[in-house]
């Protein structure tokens, strides 16, 4: 690798040189050639397998039908709750909307403590151990609190999906802004980097590699929170419809709704995954 060699002009042609540091100096990498076509086909012989493994317990009766429905009378429910009666829609958007509040308020609130917790070591020492106590409450048992003082609106879903959320990407925010290469630190203060410059071109890149995987942990929490509290206390939802269901015995739609969940989840890590292509490129 051929070193670069800084301007005439000081101080200010070095830190313009920090500018290189993503673009690496070195020649473009060729692409590596991934197994994107060989984990597609595996992962829908695993799709069929575990279809056929389904319908063959249904067939059998190995399962009661009071636990397992066969595929085919599940995606016929699905079909109905979701085009012919439409009662899918409403339960499913509430979900939704209560599942991507409580992430953005997750995320952007363990964004910004990770952050400070990170250049601020003694008050991250000193709040620290209790956020990590507070980890310990099982929020199914916190539940029913949550819903007393915050009443059976979409506060309490919300608060619920956020709690679980958190801390995930807290942890990962301190960890990449803190867990730097000291080499690398020692050659950007060689340049007499400022401490913005140092935080744009080395801690947050290096923040992000830590945070994108902690997205998708804390979309799944969120999802499962706000279904928590949909079980607890809610008119609407499909955790309030999965109850329902549950109690009358219409154990294909239960099923049914699972798979609606499952979809939105793969479509959250579809978006969450391609925003970070794009963030990537961008740096």
């Amino acid at each position: 690798m051929k070193t670069r060699t800084a301007p005439s002009g000081g101080t200010r042609a070095d830190l313009a040189s920090l500018g290189a540091l993503d673009q690496g100096g070195a020649a473009p990498r060729r692409r590596a050639e991934g197994p994107g076509l060989k984990s597609a086909v595996l992962a829908v012989l695993i799709f069929v397998v575990l279809v056929a493994a389904w319908q063959g317990a249904a067939s059998a009766e190995l399962v009661s039908p009071l636990i397992l429905a066969p595929p085919g009378e599940v995606i016929e429910v699905l079909v109905r709750l979701a085009v012919i009666d439409g009662t899918l829609w409403p339960n499913l958007l509430a979900t939704v909307q209560e599942t991507l509040l409580g992430f953005a308020l997750a995320v952007a609130a363990a964004v910004v403590l990770g952050s400070v917790f990170a250049f601020s070591p003694i008050l991250r020492n000193a709040v620290y151990p209790y956020i990590l106590a507070s980890q310990t409450f099982p929020k199914v048992a916190i539940a029913p609190l949550i819903v007393a003082a915050m009443g059976y609106g979409l506060a309490p879903k919300v608060t619920l999906a956020a709690l679980l959320a958190f801390f995930p990407v807290l942890t990962n925010t301190i960890a990449g802004l803190t867990e730097v290469s000291e080499d690398e630190v020692n050659l950007f203060r060689a340049l007499r980097a400022s401490r913005w410059q140092e935080l744009r071109y080395l801690r947050i890149p290096n923040a992000l590699a830590f945070i994108f995987p902690a997205l998708n942990s804390a979309a799944v929490l969120a999802l499962i929170g706000a279904i928590v509290g949909e079980f607890v206390a809610a008119r609407e939802g499909v955790g309030y419809a999965i109850a329902q269901y549950t109690v009358t015995g219409e154990v294909a739609a239960t099923y049914a709704m699972l798979i609606a969940l499952s979809i939105f989840g793969l479509a959250v890590y579809g978006v969450l995954s391609l925003a970070e292509r794009l963030v990537r490129r961008a740096q």
